[in-house]
C-alpha cells in the first residue's frame, strides 16, 4: 500500500519539491478515498518524508561527484589548489624579502 502512496507522491509532485504539508495533503486524499487507513497516516508520512530526504541526499551526492569529475576533466583549479599556491607565493615572497 505504501508503494502506491510513494508513487503517487513522486509522480504528482516530484521528490525534490515535496513538503511535509503536500505529503500530508496527499495522504489525507488517500484516506478519504479509502486507500489508506487513518491509523496509518503518521507512519505513512514519516516513511515518505524519510525516503524523500534519503533520495535528496543521494541526488546532492551524485551532483557533487559529477561536478568534481567535470572540473577534474577540464582542469579547473580547486579552492585547495588555489590556497596551496597562495601559501607557496607567500613563502617565496618571504624568502625574497630576506635577501
Amino acid at each position: 500500500m505504501l508503494d502506491i502512496i510513494k508513487k503517487s507522491i513522486y509522480l504528482g509532485l516530484g521528490a525534490a519539491s515535496v513538503t511535509k504539508e503536500k505529503v500530508e495533503s496527499l495522504i489525507d486524499e488517500l484516506i478519504e478515498k479509502g486507500q489508506l487507513a487513518k491509523e496509518e497516516k503518521s507512519k505513512a508520512i514519516k516513511e515518505v518524508m524519510d525516503k524523500i530526504e534519503k533520495e535528496e541526499k543521494e541526488i546532492v551526492k551524485n551532483i557533487k561527484t559529477m561536478v568534481k569529475e567535470a572540473a577534474d576533466t577540464v582542469g579547473v583549479a580547486t579552492q585547495k589548489d588555489i590556497d596551496s599556491l597562495k601559501k607557496r607565493v607567500k613563502e617565496l615572497e618571504s624568502k625574497l624579502a630576506e635577501k
